[in-house]
């Protein structure tokens, strides 16, 4: 199992336009082969900072979604929302995922 964390650090005049953004694009992430969940948290100190946390069944299926027009159009939309580009962390499950036997 991968997860993807990506940080974002938003102008605080264009938040209301990000979370409505967030919440379309949820359905179509999760559509997406591979996809296990998706959701956005925001900071309880920093208004402004959101994380996108994805879970992905494995890096391969990570990787065909970056690959596609979906991808490429949420990367583009979510910088003109941000202050400085997103950081973003794939990290992997330190013990044995249960979708491991269905690959």
């Amino acid at each position: 199992m991968i997860l993807r964390v990506v940080k974002m650090e938003l102008v605080e005049k264009k938040i209301e336009l990000f979370e409505l953004f967030m919440k379309n694009l949820k359905d179509e992430k999760l559509k997406q082969d591979g996809c296990l969940h998706h959701d956005i948290f925001s900071d309880k100190e920093n208004s402004s900072i959101y994380f996108s946390y994805t879970i992905w069944a494995t890096d391969k299926h990570l990787k065909k979604y970056k690959k596609t027009e979906l991808f490429k159009e949420v990367t583009r939309t979510i910088r003109t929302f941000c202050v400085h580009d997103p950081l973003a962390w794939t990290v992997e499950n330190v013990f044995n995922s249960p979708y491991d036997d269905e690959i």
